[in-house]
C-alpha cells in the first residue's frame, strides 16, 4: 500500500538491543541487522557492522522502494543504563532517497572506547534512532514526472548476451567467447591497448588467453559489460580469488574492490598472511588495509604470527611488516 498523498513529513524513533555483542565481534566486517521498523508506505532496516578497522558501525537501509523521493533526517545514539546518550555516542545524517538503499556511518565508535564505556552493560547495546522522513515540496508540485532509473548496463548485458556485432573472439581451453572490441577498449585500457594501440592484437579478431579458466573470464566478460557478476551465482571465496587476478590483469578496478570485499568475509587466523600477501602482490590496497588490520589485532597477532603464510608473508612483503608493527603499537 502506498504512502498517503498528503504525507508531507513523518517522524518516528525506535530504540534497538543487541545483545551478545563479544560474540558478534566473531562476524567483524559482517553486516548484521538489529531490527526492522515501518513508517507509511515504506520499511528501514538498522544494521551494524561489529568490528572495521577497529570501530563499530551501523547503517540505516531503505528496504523498501519509495515511490517518491523522500529527504530523511536520521540521527543514532547509544544509551547508557540510564538511557542517555553523548555527543561522542550521537552521529547525525541527513540523505534524499530516490531509491532504496543506506546511510552509513563510519567509524561510529572505536570498540576499545566502547568495551571500557557505559554503553556496553551485561554484553548488551542499546541503540536509539530518530528518523524524520520528508517530501520535497518541489516532488508534490511535479510529481507527474517519474525518471527511470539507468537502464544502460542491461543493454549492454543484452548485447553480449545476443552477440550482435561481435568482433573479437577468445579461446580458453578450448571454449570460445565473442565480445565487442569498442566496449572492452571503454572499460579496460589493457584491452583499449591490444585493440587500439600499436599491440599485435589491434590487427586480428582471435584472441588466446592463457592462465586463466573459462568461467573466470566469462563472469569477468558479463561485469564489464554489466558492473554486476552474473546472476544466480554463488561467489566462493577462491573464484572471488580468482576474478581479483584476472580484475589486476586487465586493470578494472572496481571489480578488483568487490572480490576483496568478498574476500574479506572468508579471512581467518590461518589465512590473512597469505591473503595479505596475495592484496600486495596485486596491489589491491582495500584487501591489503583489512588484512593489516586483522593481522594487528589483539585476538588474532599470535595466531597468524604462528600460521604457515607468515613467513612467506616477512619473506615476499618485508615492506608491509613495517604497517603491521605500526599498527600494533596502536592496539597495544
Amino acid at each position: 500500500m502506498g504512502e498517503p498523498s498528503n504525507a508531507v513529513s513523518v517522524f518516528k524513533v525506535e530504540t534497538f538491543s543487541i545483545i551478545g555483542y563479544s560474540l558478534m565481534k566473531e562476524f567483524r566486517s559482517t553486516c548484521l541487522e538489529a531490527g526492522k521498523f515501518n513508517l507509511p508506505g515504506h520499511t528501514w532496516a538498522l544494521c551494524y557492522y561489529p568490528i572495521i578497522a577497529e570501530y563499530i558501525n551501523f547503517s540505516l537501509m531503505l528496504v523498501t522502494q519509495p515511490e517518491v523521493p523522500k529527504i530523511v533526517s536520521f540521527e543514532l545514539s547509544l544509551l547508557n543504563q540510564d538511557g542517555k546518550s553523548s555527543p561522542e555516542a550521537t552521529k547525525s545524517l541527513q540523505k534524499t532517497f530516490i531509491e532504496k538503499g543506506s546511510i552509513y556511518f563510519s567509524k561510529f565508535m572505536e570498540t576499545s572506547k566502547l568495551v571500557a564505556s557505559d554503553y556496553l552493560k551485561n554484553d548488551a547495546l542499546l541503540v536509539r534512532c530518530s528518523l524524520q522522513v520528508k517530501k520535497p515540496s518541489c516532488i508534490e508540485k511535479t510529481k507527474k514526472i517519474v525518471v527511470p532509473p539507468p537502464d544502460l548496463n542491461q543493454h549492454l548485458g543484452c548485447l553480449l548476451e545476443s552477440k550482435e556485432g561481435a568482433d573479437i573472439t577468445f579461446c580458453l581451453n578450448e571454449e570460445t567467447f565473442v565480445a565487442h572490441k569498442a566496449v572492452l577498449a571503454a572499460r579496460s585500457p589493457v584491452f583499449r591497448a591490444q585493440f587500439f594501440g600499436s599491440m599485435m592484437e589491434c590487427k586480428t579478431d582471435f584472441i588466446k588467453i592463457e592462465e586463466m579458466k573459462p568461467e573466470v573470464f566469462k563472469a569477468m566478460l558479463h561485469f564489464i559489460y554489466t558492473e554486476k557478476l552474473p546472476p544466480g551465482e554463488d561467489v566462493s571465496f577462491e573464484m572471488a580469488q580468482h576474478l581479483l587476478v584476472a580484475a589486476d590483469r586487465y586493470g578494472l578496478e572496481r571489480l578488483k574492490v568487490i572480490c576483496a570485499e568478498m574476500m574479506c568475509a572468508g579471512i581467518d587466523a590461518k589465512t590473512a598472511a597469505t591473503i595479505l600477501a596475495f592484496a600486495v602482490q596485486h596491489s589491491c590496497h582495500p584487501l591489503k588495509d583489512f588484512c593489516v588490520d586483522f593481522v594487528a589485532s589483539r585476538e588474532m597477532l599470535d595466531a597468524v604470527m604462528a600460521s604457515d603464510g607468515f613467513e612467506h608473508l616477512m619473506s615476499s612483503c618485508p615492506s608491509v611488516l613495517k604497517e603491521i608493527l605500526e599498527k600494533v603499537k596502536k592496539v597495544f
